[in-house]
């Protein structure tokens, strides 16, 4: 039998503010892996597809697959260009969308085994309050992620009580993501160097980086 594990994250509110008009938001998503023990899953291959869905009738919008790795430090991740198209039209809010990733095993892969799964899914769900866009982002738990804003850029830190993954989301209505922003969400989201490997829970210790987000010229 095909055996499943199902992560799907946490709880956010809160908003991007925008002048008149339809705004175009960029969605970044990074994650780190690591296995049972708290050990990061750094330079391995395994096939990640990737969909995003209506949530009322499951119609996809857009979807890749690929065969992807990890980095050294254990770090991979996606974006989605243009998710406010999704989420707007004419002005008007559409239904609430869905952000499902399955992890699987390919030939190269270590941390799972052939015939084993990893699913991680979120809703993301707006609305507009004064010409002000509300985003909404749900777990089954419903708990919620922790948020860093600032001019035109939000980020979203998740944390799972068990292993195989870490993330985090960026949102911005000036696109593209920048690499420093990419770089800052790493930092927040990277467990203490003090926090013991092999913890039950990997939860991320601190705030964020010091000094926040890198301003915008």
């Amino acid at each position: 039998m095909k055996k499943q594990l199902v992560l799907i994250t946490a709880t956010l509110f809160t908003m991007l503010l925008f002048v008149a008009g339809q705004p175009n938001i960029d969605l970044n998503f990074q994650g780190m892996l690591a296995d049972i023990q708290g050990k990061k899953i750094n330079n391995e291959q395994f096939d990640l597809n990737v969909k995003l869905m209506s949530e009322s009738d499951q119609t996809i919008y857009w979807e890749t697959s690929s065969s992807t790795h990890t980095d050294e430090d254990g770090w991979f991740g996606f974006t989605i260009s243009d998710i406010s198209q999704f989420l707007m039209k004419d002005g008007q809010i559409k239904k609430a969308v869905v952000i499902r990733m399955e992890f699987l095993p390919n030939t190269m892969t270590k941390w799972m085994r052939e015939g084993d799964d990893f699913m991680v899914s979120y809703t993301l769900s707006p609305t507009i309050v004064d010409n002000d866009i509300h985003l909404k982002m749900t777990r089954m738990e419903g708990s919620e992620l922790v948020i860093h804003s600032e001019d035109h850029l939000y980020a979203f830190k998740d944390q799972y009580p068990f292993a195989y993954l870490l993330s985090g989301f960026l949102l911005t209505d000036q696109p593209p993501v920048s690499s420093n922003s990419v770089a800052d969400l790493k930092q927040w989201l990277s467990p203490d160097d003090k926090v013991e490997e092999g913890a039950a829970s990997r939860g991320v210790k601190g705030g964020f980086p010091a000094g926040g987000y890198r301003k915008k010229n």
